[in-house]
C-alpha cells in the first residue's frame, strides 16, 4: 500500500498529498491544521490551567495593574495558551527536530508513557485523598494553601517535581549506552526488491 510505507508516513507519499491539487488539497491541509489546534486546546484546559489566568495570585495584588490583569475574560487566555502550544510544539518543534516514525512514537507511547500515566493516577489519588488539606482552601485571590507540607507552600508538588528529576537524572546516567545501539523494535528489509533472478529459489 503505498500510502502507508513504514518509513515515509511524512514524505510525499499520502494520498492527500499527492491525489488532490488546488482548493480540495488547501481545505483538506487547513482541516489537518483545524484538528491540531483543537488538540493544542484540549492540551491547554488538561494540563495548563485552562480559563484561569497564569499568576493569577501573584500579578492580581499589583495595584490598578492586577485589577486590569483579571479582567481578561478567560476564553482569552484559554486561546493564547493554545497558540503558544502551536507556535512551540506544532511549528518550532517539529521544523526543528528530527522528524518521528510511527513505529518509534508507539514504541515511546507503550514503554514509557502509559506506565508514567497510571503512575500519575495512583500519586494523584494517593495526594488528594491523604495529604490535601481541605481545610487550607480559600476563596482569596491568593488561593489556598492546601499543598503545604511542613509549612513550605506548595511544598507537595515541589517535592514530587525534585524527586521526579533525581529519578530521572540516574536513571539517564545508569543507562548503559552500549547494550542499546540498536533498536529492540526495528523495520529493516530482509530481501531487497529487485533482486530475485528467474529460475532461481
Amino acid at each position: 500500500i503505498p500510502f502507508d510505507m513504514p518509513e515515509a508516513e511524512a514524505e510525499l507519499v499520502e494520498g492527500w498529498w499527492t491525489e488532490y491539487g488546488g482548493m480540495r488539497w488547501g481545505l483538506l491541509f487547513a482541516a489537518e491544521y483545524m484538528r491540531t489546534y483543537a488538540a493544542c486546546i484540549l492540551f491547554a484546559i488538561f494540563f495548563m490551567g485552562g480559563w484561569h489566568a497564569p499568576f493569577a495570585g501573584l500579578i492580581g495584588g499589583i495595584p490598578y495593574l492586577g485589577a486590569a490583569y483579571l479582567l481578561i475574560p478567560g476564553i482569552v487566555w484559554t486561546l493564547l495558551k493554545a497558540w503558544f502550544i502551536f507556535v512551540v510544539v506544532f511549528v518550532w518543534a517539529r521544523a526543528a527536530l528530527p522528524r518521528i516514525r510511527t513505529d518509534q512514537i508507539l514504541e515511546f507511547g507503550w514503554r514509557m508513557l502509559l506506565p508514567l500515566s497510571v503512575l500519575q493516577l495512583a500519586l494523584a489519588m494517593i495526594y488528594r485523598l491523604y495529604l490535601f488539606d481541605v481545610s487550607a482552601v480559600s476563596d482569596s485571590i491568593e488561593g489556598g494553601w492546601a499543598w503545604n507540607m511542613y509549612g513550605i507552600p506548595f511544598g507537595v508538588p515541589l517535592a514530587t517535581t525534585l524527586v521526579s528529576l533525581i529519578i530521572f537524572f540516574i536513571y539517564l546516567n545508569d543507562e548503559d549506552k552500549s547494550t542499546n545501539t540498536e533498536r529492540i523494535f526495528h523495520v529493516r528489509t530482509l530481501e531487497p526488491a529487485g533482486k530475485h533472478v528467474a529460475g532461481t529459489d
